[in-house]
Formats: structure tokens, sequence, C-alpha cells
């Protein structure tokens, strides 16, 4: 990815519930120097505005208010909020933000101290002018995924900006390649995570995972994850892992959930977005839900 004249700078932090690392290359120090500060500021914001934990977050304000009266909330948390509300309604819910439920039935989401809608869900919420937020039902909402997605694009975004020329965002398995150069990714081995079960070549490009390896939790007689197909409520509980390369990061984290839960049917999907899936199963054996023709990236290899 550095070409003879550009120079390399690497940083990591904790944010996003995980590690964000920035690999980034320039002519200039400068350059790098700022737009590196520059993407994570915007991680920072996305942390800020979209976090399910953060009692001060436009995600916690409209879990506890929207219901009663519209909630206004930042653009990014809006811009989010509407990509998330066509991929439910591209996918008839098996993508689905109003899952919370389910995930705090599970144990991997926080008790809330107030009442809410079980049987609330996406279609419930309603995104109004001025960039304000309505629930007829007491929906939770968590972005998760889509907001770590989200977060890795405006970082790549920041960098740009500032002069970057290419590098890589990497969130904790959301990711983003930018620049003239491949970066090549390493996917875990869906029975034995710490085996490499297959190596994907990316430019100019996004690709997230979703895997329950490390997920997992006893509860009961039942090992539920916190992946969940949106339209049941019920939690994947097979060995197998999810990569979705598309062009932004936030299209391929929601299409991990949405292939997950629909498998080949989200080939036609897919398709209309240009994004790749890639299924490994508990064996590692590869397949691809759908490979798009008119991707240009390097070929694909599995070692």
């Amino acid at each position: 990815m550095k070409s003879r004249s550009s120079v390399e700078i690497r940083r990591c932090r904790p944010l996003l519930g995980t590690f964000v690392e920035i690999a980034a290359f320039a002519r200039k120090v400068a350059d790098l120097e700022h737009g590196i500060a520059a993407a994570f500021a915007a991680v920072e914001k996305v942390c800020r505005l979209m976090s399910y934990h953060d009692p001060q977050s436009d995600v916690s304000r409209m879990n506890r208010q929207a219901f009663r009266k519209s909630v206004a909330v930042d653009p990014w948390t809006w811009q989010v909020l509407q990509a998330a509300q066509q991929f439910a309604q591209e996918t008839d819910g098996a993508f689905n933000i109003g899952i919370a439920p389910s995930l705090i039935r599970s144990c991997y989401l926080p008790r809330l101290s107030y009442q809410f809608d079980r049987a609330a869900a996406w279609r419930h919420i309603f995104l109004r002018k001025n960039y304000r937020v309505f629930f007829c039902r007491h929906v939770i909402v968590d972005l998760g995924g889509i907001a770590k997605g989200f977060a890795v694009d405006r970082a790549v975004d920041a960098l740009k900006e500032s002069g970057v020329e290419s590098g890589i965002v990497n969130a904790g398995g959301d990711l983003r390649v930018f620049g003239s150069a491949s970066q090549t990714v390493h996917l875990r081995h869906p029975s034995n995570p710490v085996r490499i079960g297959g190596a994907v070549r990316l430019r100019e490009r996004a690709m997230a995972t979703s895997g329950i390896y490390f997920s997992q939790r006893d509860f009961g007689r039942h090992r539920p994850s916190p992946i969940i197909d949106g339209r049941t409520g019920r939690s994947s509980r097979m060995p197998i892992s999810i990569s979705v390369a598309a062009a932004d990061c936030m299209t391929a984290d929601a299409f991990t959930k949405i292939v997950f839960a629909s498998r080949e049917k989200a080939a036609t999907l897919l398709e209309r977005y240009q994004a790749d899936a890639l299924l490994l199963e508990r064996d590692g054996a590869p397949s691809w839900i759908f490979h798009s023709l008119c991707d240009t990236r390097d070929p694909t290899r599995f070692d």
C-alpha cells in the first residue's frame, strides 16, 4: 500500500467497544497527523451520538423520550436511522434496529430502568422533518454495528479530506481500505477462531464480518448469540461467519445481519448494492452467497 515517496503512520485507540486502528500513507507527515486526529475525532463523535450505553447520546434520548414526543437528533444519527429503515423495509424486517429487547433478555445489553414495548420494532419508528424522530410504540433502538460501520466511513472521509493518499481503518472487524493499492484481509476460521479461515484482497472497498465465535454466552440450556433475525427475534447458534464487502462500511455491516437471516435469498439485494457475501461454514469451507461480476478488486484466495 505504501509508495516510495509516501510516509506511513499507524495509530490505535479503544473506541466503539473495540480497538480502532488506522494505518495511513501520505507524502507529508503534517497531513497524516492532521488526518488521523480528524479521523479519531469523527469516530469519537459517532460514539457520543449513537452509544446505547451513554445516557446523553441521541440513541438513549430516543429510547427514553421518542414514544411520548418527537426527539431532535444530530444529522449523522439521522443519516444512520434513514439507512437502517431502508434496509429494514427492503428485507421486511430481517434487519431491525428495534431488536434491543432480545439482546437485553440474552444479557448482551443492560436492562433499562423504564418500561418499553417488547413487541415494538422498526415499523414503529418515524423520521420527521428537521431531524426529528418519533416512536408510535415504545421501541428500544440499538444502532450497534451499523453505527460502527458508519464511524469507519466518517474516519475515511476525514483522512481523505486531510490529503491522505491511502490507508485502512479497522474497527474490530469493520474495516475500509482506500487508495490505489490493495490490502489482504484475513478471516477467522468459524470453529477455531485462532486459525485463519481465508484471505480476501480489498481495494477501494469496505468489509465487515459477523461471527459468533467470541460472542456466544451460556443462557440456561441455550447459548444465544447477539446476531438476531429481526423478523423472529431468534439468534444464530451455528458456528459460521459471514463477511460482506461493499462500497461503504455501514452497508457492509448491515448486510452481515441480512445475510445471516436470509442467506441465498439476499442475493438479489446484494446485487443491487454491488456487494459480495462470503459464508465460511463450520468446517471452514467457503461459499459465495453473491459475488458481483462488476467488482474490480483483486481475486479472492483462500488458504
